[in-house]
């Protein structure tokens, strides 16, 4: 096949939207769209080879995966090595564990299922997750496995070869069908599984099948179009919409829109910036995402123009060295042994099999803890603070159904209070749990879900919780229910500030959302007000409400950075506390707006800082070193069960009245 500058320019223009993506770069919002352009571009040169060899009687299909094998194979393996070899001097147990688990479904092309199983591609936490880049890698490898064997399977059964294309847009629209659904119901089966994603591969099948275009007609128009398609996407998709959805097609098509313009030939597709960084596509892309993690967990994650030069110049300085490497690996090598294949197979196979081995060490061995003194102790420890959380999973959010899921303390035949919330009204579970078994004049009914603040006239971009009428529900709940006290839980500004990006506002069948504050605070005072009129519905019955703010939380994962800053041996002072000053002025419009609606309907106004906090200071560990907080913002089960979360009693109105004076430090279990 002969060379295309056009494909190896739009695979430049796909990793290069990737990396400014993953490096945060403002003004390509929707640069992972490149990963869907990979996807095209990969269906197309396979069944080009495929489909080339079967008609002239020379496809062995185990070449066919050697060669898909000494493409992909030596670079992933070099990556993964190098990453394994540096860990072990500079990553703490937890994230080392980690590698090494993914390192070896990297290398043996199961990622997708592993970060399908674990997280969704979008949210904060997988920007450590030092392979997750690897799951596309695993989606062509799956798909290289089992589409040689169709296409096999078609030619031999189909003699006038009139069904295969047929067959293949069946497959291509039923996989469509498959995504549009999956993207809605399970977000996360639609990104990371091969079913939800062949269609796009299979696009650029059918465009190698019947859209050779070989006179180029319409070859401009066609070109011009695809790329408008792409860059489209790349300027105005970000990572609020569903994806892949039906958005997905928008690149794909243009992606096959340029393939089958056929225009090779044009000047900026040969220019040699653009094809040397389309040659050395792979590489960038194996190597940009460690790199923006890397500048994460060393403590260098602020976005500035001297940052993503720094990622740049260092991605650019490991391909250098690595084309050095491999010219000076082809110099060396005997030529005779290059051309056969069972040197390089031996010598691939024993590579891998090292680095898997060196990997399954590091997972059977939970990442080595006893690489530094003390480390299987802090590593405990560690491990009791991120697992220390009492609310049941049964009772989290909604069933399959739309259902609720309450969770009650105390009598069912006696409702007192009732707390709806997110995962902070979860938190505080745990403080009433053991005493409600005692205690039976009244009860407390939590109804809480993941992300969902209790809020009306608001919706959750984002919805991987499927949090959306929770809130409705809930309060149907409440007007039914009988109860004396209703308790508004949420870390409310995470969600509710211009820049979160964590709600919009229903307009119509639409949903906006603008960051510039006025526009915002105006839709969120509309939120608030029909909130507002909701309560006071409650409060004519004389129902009593309370709205508590969020408990602070910091920039950090407590118990993962002080692991990590134990394994470095360096010092943890600036982690343990959290500036209450800071966290104020971050969250006075906000709250400023909620202590006015609850004043506005005569309820409560309740700050958990007061209590959380003195000296100014918000303390995350106590004087033995161990953490109050399980993860970033949620305090751990123990800590709450202590005196320090009295306050909560009032919050509740089931015993004395706490004022708001700080509490002292004190050393919790």
């Amino acid at each position: 096949m002969k060379f295309r500058y056009d494909i190896n320019a739009l695979r430049a223009l796909a990793v290069t939207a990737v990396v400014l993506f993953h490096y945060k770069v403002d003004f390509v919002p929707g640069g992972y769209i490149g990963v869907d352009v990979f996807f095209a571009i990969s269906g197309y040169l396979m069944t080009i080879v495929i489909v080339g060899r079967l008609a002239n009687g020379k496809f062995r299909i185990w070449d066919f995966y050697y060669d898909r094998a000494k493409r992909i194979v030596p670079g992933l393996l070099g990556m993964c090595f190098v990453l394994l070899a540096a860990g072990y001097f500079l990553l703490e147990p937890i994230t080392y564990h980690y590698l090494g688990s993914t390192s070896i479904a990297a290398l043996l092309f199961f990622s997708n299922f592993r970060f399908w199983e674990a997280t969704n591609y979008f949210d904060p936490q997988s920007d450590t997750k030092w392979l997750l880049h690897t799951w596309s890698l695993s989606v062509e490898w799956q798909f290289y496995l089992i589409y040689p064997i169709i296409l096999m399977a078609l030619h031999k059964f189909d003699k006038p070869r009139r069904h295969i294309v047929p067959i293949l847009w069946s497959m291509a629209f039923l996989s469509l069908l498959m995504c549009i659904w999956f993207s809605k119901a399970e977000p996360a089966s639609a990104f990371y599984l091969l079913p939800v994603r062949a269609w796009e591969l299979l696009a650029g099948g059918i465009v190698a099948l019947q859209f050779k275009n070989a006179e180029r007609r319409y070859s401009w128009l066609l070109l011009v179009s695809g790329l408008l398609c792409i860059g489209i996407s790349i300027a105005f998709y970000d990572k609020t919409i569903a994806w892949p959805y039906y958005w997905a097609l928008l690149p794909a098509i243009g992606t096959c829109l340029v393939i089958a313009a056929n225009r090779p030939d044009m000047a900026a597709f040969k220019f040699p910036l653009v094809q040397t960084v389309g040659i050395w596509s792979y590489a960038i892309y194996l190597w940009h995402w460690p790199i923006a993690v890397a500048a994460i967990y060393f403590d260098f994650p602020t976005i500035t123009p001297l940052k993503i030069a720094c990622e740049i110049a260092i991605l650019a300085a490991i391909l250098a060295m690595g084309g050095f490497l491999l010219s000076f690996a082809k110099k060396i090598s005997n030529r005779e042994l290059a051309e056969e294949r069972l040197p390089g197979l031996l010598w691939g196979g024993s590579a891998l099999a090292l680095t898997v081995g060196f990997a399954i060490i590091i997972t059977i061995n939970e990442g080595l803890a006893n690489r530094k003194p003390d480390g299987a102790r802090q590593v405990r420890v560690y491990r009791m603070a991120a697992a220390d959380w009492d609310y049941p999973s049964r009772c989290a959010g909604m069933d399959s159904a739309g259902n609720l899921r309450p969770c009650q303390l105390g009598p069912p035949d006696n409702p007192g209070i009732l707390f709806i919330g997110d995962s902070l009204a979860m938190q505080l579970f745990s403080h009433f749990a053991e005493p409600a078994k005692t205690r039976h004049n009244s009860s407390i009914t939590f109804l809480a879900s993941y992300n969902c603040p209790p809020l009306t006239g608001i919706r959750i971009i984002v919805d991987r919780y499927s949090c959306t009428g929770f809130f409705e529900k809930a309060l149907h709940f409440a007007e039914i229910g009988n109860f004396k006290r209703i308790v508004l839980v949420s870390a409310w500004f995470g969600y509710l500030s211009p820049a979160s990006m964590g709600v919009c506002f229903p307009d119509g069948a639409d949903c906006t959302w603008k960051s510039e504050p006025t526009w915002y605070f105006q839709h969120l005072d509309a939120a608030l007000a029909a909130l507002r009129l909701r309560l006071q519905e409650f409060r004519k019955r004389g129902v009593e409400i309370v709205i508590v703010s969020a408990t602070p939380n910091g920039d950090w994962d407590v118990p993962k950075e002080l692991l990590k800053r134990q394994f470095w041996q360096v010092g943890t002072k600036d982690i343990e506390y959290i500036d209450r000053e800071g966290f104020e002025r971050w969250s006075a419009p906000v709250k400023g707006r909620l202590k006015s609606l609850a004043a506005t309907i005569g309820g409560k106004f309740v700050d958990p800082l007061d209590f959380l906090c003195f000296d100014n200071r918000c303390p995350t560990i106590d004087e033995d070193g161990v953490p109050y907080f399980r993860d970033q913002a949620h305090f751990r089960a123990a800590a709450v069960r202590t005196s320090r979360f009295q306050f909560l009693h009032d919050v509740a109105g089931i015993g004395n009245q706490f004022s708001a004076i700080p509490a002292a430090s004190k050393n919790y279990p």
